[in-house]
């Protein structure tokens, strides 16, 4: 049995190497949701074997060979082929493009205003005003482009998506009837016509009204 267990970890470090060799050295930077995925599997296929009596090393062999060579024929399918590799692989979303929101692509990645602005921060972006470009790439990294490296400021969420952030304003010692008063100052009535605001004691506040929808689903900011 030990000789056994010996001879499948083996094997299943060969059948690693050589998927690691057939996907390339792409395997260790970009990794997208479908990389992720045939590995997963790949490891879920050895993990099983080792520990399993019935599994024989013919077995495993067999498996991990025909999963290996799906996994090249795909990737070989997805380098010729920009359409499958747009529907197996994913293509960049422009969250923001020209300072506009595009609510479609926010939307279709299921991404809160919160989790944005935590990626504009990690830029050192800490207004949605300053951000000039957000792209998601399909492997989950994203890019930033400022329009200016002198702002600054840090701001804080207080309507996302017509709903007051009652914590948020309870936190910085402010108060809903602040906020309205503030909002229709603003020229704003109904919280329902508001995507996204943002203030701060220094700039103010940045709104993005649904009353700046375009067409194409792209949402411009009032300030």
């Amino acid at each position: 049995m030990l000789v056994s267990m010996i001879i499948k970890l083996i094997l299943g470090l060969v059948v690693l190497l050589l998927v690691a060799r057939l996907v390339g050295k792409k395997a260790l930077s970009k990794v997208t949701p479908f990389d992720l995925l045939y590995t997963l599997v790949l490891g879920s296929i050895l993990g099983s074997a080792m520990y399993r009596d019935e599994a024989n090393i013919g077995h495993i062999a067999i498996a991990a060979i025909l999963w290996a060579a799906m996994i090249y024929l795909i990737e070989r399918v997805v380098q010729k082929s920009r359409k499958a590799s747009r529907w197996l692989k994913g293509t960049p979303s422009v969250l923001i493009k020209d300072g506009k929101l595009n609510i479609e692509e926010i939307n279709e990645n299921h991404i809160e205003m919160e989790q944005m602005r935590a990626m504009l921060r990690e830029k050192s972006c800490f207004s949605l005003k300053n951000a000039q470009h957000l792209v998601l790439e399909a492997n989950g990294n994203y890019s930033v482009a400022k329009q200016s490296d002198e702002n600054m400021t840090i701001t804080i969420l207080l309507v996302e998506a017509g709903k007051i952030k009652k914590k948020t304003l309870q936190s910085n010692g402010l108060g809903e009837d602040w906020l309205r008063d503030r909002l229709k100052e603003e020229g704003f009535f109904s919280l329902e016509s508001i995507v996204y605001a943002e203030w701060s004691q220094e700039e103010g506040f940045y709104i993005v009204s649904t009353t700046d929808e375009t067409s194409d689903f792209v949402i411009e900011g009032k300030n």
